[in-house]
């Protein structure tokens, strides 16, 4: 096993994050069921890169159930982060952990605790699909929404006054 699949396991969660020996044998074996998520898709010869560090995208902020990592964009006023520290506070728990995106700029609690609702629901549902799988083959248990989706998600803010799909139909915002 390579150095750079070594980085890509969740050492928090095999109990060996302060062990200073991290080798991928210790906690990986030969058909041994793993979860992991794609974080970069296979190109030409190379396979795809997967992560056992798994996270999940919502529009204010990025859900990692793991924990072990948190933070908040640092293009954020000072005023903001602390603003949005405290609402976290209480919607995640020491087990969990969330990157807060730049789009969290001015969002309201509600916001928040729907997009992390959202994300502990998928997770959980994910979790669920993991442990219930009966075959050992590589199973997909979630996928991410098509472009236009993420786009909406990612991008789509107050900024906008409407977007038109196929040309036709309106969506507006707030």
């Amino acid at each position: 096993p390579s150095h750079d699949i070594a980085g890509e396991v969740n050492w928090d969660e095999s109990g060996l994050a302060d062990n200073k020996e991290r080798k991928i044998e210790r906690v990986l074996k030969t058909g041994q069921s793993v979860l992991v998520q794609v974080t970069k898709d296979p190109i030409g010869q190379k396979g795809a890169r997967l992560t056992s560090q798994i996270s999940l995208p919502g529009r204010y902020l990025v859900y990692v159930p793991g924990g072990g990592m948190s933070g908040i964009s640092r293009r954020l006023p000072e005023s903001e982060r602390t603003r949005l520290k405290d609402i976290l506070k209480g919607l995640i728990t020491d087990d969990e952990g969330v990157i807060v995106r730049t789009a969290a700029e001015g969002a309201s609690d509600e916001e928040l605790t729907r997009d992390v609702v959202r994300l502990k629901a998928q997770w959980d549902d994910i979790k669920k699909k993991s442990e219930s799988s009966s075959t050992n083959a590589p199973t997909l248990l979630y996928g991410e929404p098509d472009l236009a989706i993420r786009v909406i998600r990612d991008i789509f803010n107050e900024d906008f006054r409407k977007l038109t799909v196929q040309g036709g139909n309106i969506v507006t915002g707030k």
